[in-house]
C-alpha cells in the first residue's frame, strides 16, 4: 500500500509518499481500501510536531476516511467486504494512505443511510459534522428559538454547525468569517448573518441587543473566545471546540460565576476514547441529515494524495471554505 508519511516535523516538504506492507486485521477490526481522506487543521499541526507526545514520529496522518471494506477481523459483526463506508481514524489517525485500519463502533456504513451520500462527501464530513452534531445536540442542549454565534463560520467545522444549530431549533444564527469575500457564503450555510471577526463584538450587540446571544461555538480560542464572553446573556454557554488561534488565555472564575456563564469543552476524539459506541451512533445519524440533505457539505476542492503538501498549503493560507480532501486511488 502507498502512505504519506511524516518523519519529522517541518512544513509542508515533509510529507512524503512511502510504500507500505498491505495491512492484516488484528481482532475487533477491519481493513479499508481508502477512496478519499479528509484534510484538517490538525494534520497541520501535527505535520508541526504539536502532537508528538500523542502521535510520535514516523506518524501517517488523516483522521477521517471513506472507503471499501477490504478485510474483516474476527469479533466484528454487522459488515460485509465490498461495503461502502466512512470511519472516524480518532484514535490512531492514518487516514492519508491507501489502506487503512478502522474501529467498528466509528465506521458508518454508508449503504445503511437511506440516501445517495457521495463518497468525497463522506469522508469531508464525517468529523466535522459529526462534532457539530454532538456540541450542539448533546453538549449545548440547544433550546428552541436560542440565538447563537459560530466563530470561524465558513471553516469545515463552521460550516456544519450553522446549520446544525438551524435543525435543532435556533432561532437566529451569526458566524464570524476571516475575510470579507466569505460573508457571501451565509445563507448557504445556515446563517442568518455573517460578520468579520475583526470587529465580532459591536456587530453581535448591534445585531442580538444588549440581552446578547444563548450560546458560542468557538474553534479559534485566544482572544476570540475571551470577548465572546462579552456577547452571552446570563445562563449563556461557550461551547469551546479548538483552539486555531494559538492562544491561550486563563479565564477568572469568579466573573464566569457572577455572569452565570458557562465555558464547556468537547474534543470528539477524547469523548470517542471514553464512549466510541455513543460517537458512533451520533457519526450515524449525522451523516444521514447529509444523505437525506437535510444539511449540505461544503467540499472546496479534491487532490491527489501525492499533492496532499498543496492541500496543506491552501488549508494554512486561510483562503479556504469548508473542507479540502485526498483521492487515493
Amino acid at each position: 500500500m502507498k502512505s504519506m508519511v511524516i518523519e519529522r516535523a517541518g512544513g509542508t516538504e515533509v510529507l512524503k509518499v512511502r510504500e507500505m506492507p498491505d495491512l492484516e486485521p488484528r481482532y475487533g477490526e477491519m481493513i479499508v481500501d481508502v477512496a478519499y481522506a479528509g484534510v484538517g487543521l490538525v494534520d497541520i499541526l501535527i505535520r508541526k510536531g504539536g502532537f508528538t507526545e500523542l502521535f510520535p514520529f514516523p506518524v501517517i496522518p488523516g483522521l477521517e476516511v471513506s472507503g471499501y471494506v477490504r478485510s474483516i477481523g474476527d469479533g466484528v459483526e454487522g459488515f460485509r467486504i465490498g461495503q461502502p463506508v466512512a470511519s472516524m481514524k480518532l484514535l490512531e489517525l492514518g487516514g492519508y494512505a491507501t489502506q487503512a485500519r478502522v474501529t467498528p463502533q466509528l465506521t458508518v456504513p454508508l449503504d445503511s443511510l437511506g440516501g445517495d451520500l457521495d463518497m468525497a462527501e463522506a469522508a469531508a464530513s464525517i468529523v466535522n459534522l459529526t462534532t457539530a452534531y454532538f456540541a450542539v445536540k448533546q453538549v449545548n442542549r440547544m433550546r428552541q428559538g436560542d440565538t447563537v454565534l459560530v466563530h470561524a463560520a465558513a471553516g469545515g467545522l463552521g460550516s456544519f454547525l450553522g446549520q446544525i444549530a438551524k435543525r435543532f431549533g435556533a432561532g437566529k444564527v451569526l458566524g464570524t468569517v476571516g475575510s470579507p469575500d466569505k460573508i457571501k457564503l451565509a445563507a448557504s450555510l445556515g446563517y442568518d448573518e455573517l460578520l468579520l471577526r475583526s470587529d465580532f463584538v459591536n456587530e453581535v450587540k448591534r445585531i442580538a441587543g444588549v440581552q446578547g446571544v444563548d450560546a458560542v461555538f468557538d474553534p479559534v480560542g485566544g482572544e476570540t473566545r475571551a470577548r465572546s464572553l462579552e456577547l452571552l446573556r446570563p445562563l449563556g454557554q461557550i461551547v469551546a471546540l479548538g483552539n486555531a488561534s494559538g492562544g491561550e488565555l486563563a479565564h477568572q472564575s469568579n466573573e464566569i460565576w457572577l455572569g452565570n456563564q458557562s465555558i464547556a469543552g468537547f474534543n470528539l476524539g477524547a469523548y470517542a476514547m471514553y464512549d466510541p459506541v455513543a460517537v458512533g451512533q451520533a457519526a450515524r445519524e449525522a451523516l444521514q441529515l447529509l444523505a437525506s440533505r437535510e444539511v449540505r457539505s461544503e467540499v472546496h476542492g479534491i487532490y491527489p494524495m501525492e499533492d496532499a503538501s498543496e492541500a496543506h498549503r491552501l488549508l494554512e493560507s486561510g483562503q479556504t471554505t469548508g473542507k479540502l480532501v485526498l483521492q487515493m486511488g
